[in-house]
């Protein structure tokens, strides 16, 4: 994935310039402007100027680090910037894997109870030693029955719904 390799990138400088959280912060500024609609048309166009979309950049978002500024330019440089969501949530995870921590998000066809969760919780931390491990239960009834769980951008899909396209593919 494009978006994992960049975010790395940038993670390794984070760490470098010990930037961790103020890299995390300049994307949700970031993310917050790709809100809108024009601000999107205008720094993914292929017809728009790369140096018109820097100028952007460096207008809307002067007050950011001027590291993660780089790396925005680095985006436009390559025509990724459509792809900021994706290396976000790379990167988010990046960061709480570096803090020992995984996030986990676990979609059911019906809102877990907390036995459910923690013994979820203990089977995932045999899998992932010595980390902390965080939960979030979204509920998704197309599903039908089982889980999905998503962890580091890993996902072990055991949903009646999976089964069945399974089952499809192979009719």
């Amino acid at each position: 994935m494009v978006e994992s390799e960049y975010a790395k990138a940038l993670y390794e400088l984070a760490i470098e310039e010990k930037k961790e959280d103020v890299f995390k912060d300049s994307f949700k500024y970031v993310l917050e402007a790709y809100k809108n609609e024009d601000f999107v048309k205008i720094m993914t166009s292929p017809f728009i100027d790369l140096s018109k979309q820097k100028e952007l950049i460096n207008n809307v978002f002067s007050k950011l680090d001027e590291t993660f500024i780089n790396f925005l330019y680095v985006l436009i440089d390559h025509r990724r910037f459509s792809i900021i969501k994706g290396i976000f949530e790379e990167y988010s995870n990046l960061v709480l894997l570096g803090k020992n921590i995984v996030n986990v998000v676990v979609k059911s066809a019906n809102t877990l109870t907390n036995e459910q969760i923690i013994q979820l919780k203990h089977s995932l931390e045999k899998r992932y030693a010595n980390k902390e491990i965080l939960i979030k239960n979204i509920v998704d009834q197309s599903l039908i029955g089982g889980i999905q769980i998503i962890a580091n951008g890993k996902s072990i899909d055991i949903s009646v719904k999976n089964s069945l396209n399974k089952l499809k593919e192979i009719l």
